[in-house]
């Protein structure tokens, strides 16, 4: 009995002698200023004449500078322009960029749509680094031009239509 006595207390000692394991994990956070997408310039294609017959294109490269082909005319009264965004957010960030590829212009009166191809200066747009480093301000601005097909059908007027450019932080 003594040794059975004295083998329930050496386990107890040895029980009560080992010490508790531990581990310590660390908390950490960054916190990024909001995006915000800013317009500074429209995309405008100026005043064009419809060709005669079968279609043509007019284009806006992404630098702002107009072309015509296959008919269509541009009046030289009438400038175009690169529409023109700048991103503003976290430095040294890689964000995505989102151009559609395409989007509708509608004419006033109801009575037709055109559809405007983009183009863009980014080089990746999933990819878009942002001015700066971390803690500060940064910037990316990028210009998207397009073209438009335009038949000898197409009806006269105004078209206008909406160019929406996202951003996200990657």
């Amino acid at each position: 009995m003594k040794m059975k006595l004295m083998t329930l207390v050496a386990i107890a000692a040895t029980a009560i002698a080992t010490p508790a394991l531990a581990a310590d994990a660390t908390g950490s956070i960054t916190v990024l200023r909001p995006l915000t997408v800013t317009k500074n310039a429209d995309l405008g294609f100026g005043t064009v004449i419809r060709p005669d017959s079968g279609s043509g294109t007019v284009t806006v490269s992404n630098a702002g500078a107009r072309s015509v082909a296959n008919g269509v005319v541009a009046l030289s009264s009438t400038s175009a322009s690169a529409a023109q965004f700048t991103i503003d957010g976290e430095g040294a960030q890689s964000v995505s960029v989102t151009i559609p590829a395409s989007f509708t212009l509608n004419n006033g009166s109801g009575s037709g749509s055109l559809t405007v191809t983009t183009s863009s200066d980014l080089a990746n747009p999933a990819l878009v680094s942002l001015s700066g480093t971390l803690g500060s301000a940064g910037s990316k601005t990028f210009n998207v031009g397009g073209e438009i097909t335009i038949a000898s059908t197409t009806n006269s007027g105004a078209y206008t239509g909406t160019l929406t450019v996202t951003a996200a932080y990657n």
